[in-house]
């Protein structure tokens, strides 16, 4: 299961982190980001030391979701050390997903 945050969250649990963050800014009524929860839960359980992953409603919050230029759902930002280090949106596969994550956190 992943935690939805806020932003009033935000600092706290995603520019603060040692570890990378993804975060899926996502709406309720968007049907590939329901697809892509499941994706990103088994992804957080095979990662729990070394990655962190939230979910934001981007449709309850717009203003603060575009601060990262989230102009559609899904939308996947990668944080590392404090700040945004990649953005993808749509809905990709679990192994497009990893590829991504680490090819992002690999430079790091």
């Amino acid at each position: 299961m992943i935690t939805q945050i806020n932003a009033s969250q935000f600092a706290q649990q995603v520019t603060t982190s040692a570890v990378p963050v993804v975060v899926e800014f996502f709406s309720d009524h968007c049907h590939y980001c329901q697809l892509l929860l499941p994706i990103l839960a088994e992804i957080a359980a095979e990662r729990p030391d070394t990655l962190r992953i939230f979910k934001f409603d981007a449709g309850q919050e717009p203003q603060f979701a575009s601060q990262f230029r989230i102009n559609s759902v899904p939308n996947l930002v990668l944080f590392h050390a404090g700040g945004p280090i990649a953005q993808r949106s749509g809905f990709s596969p679990k192994r497009d997903l990893l590829s991504w994550i680490d090819a992002a956190t690999e430079v790091r």
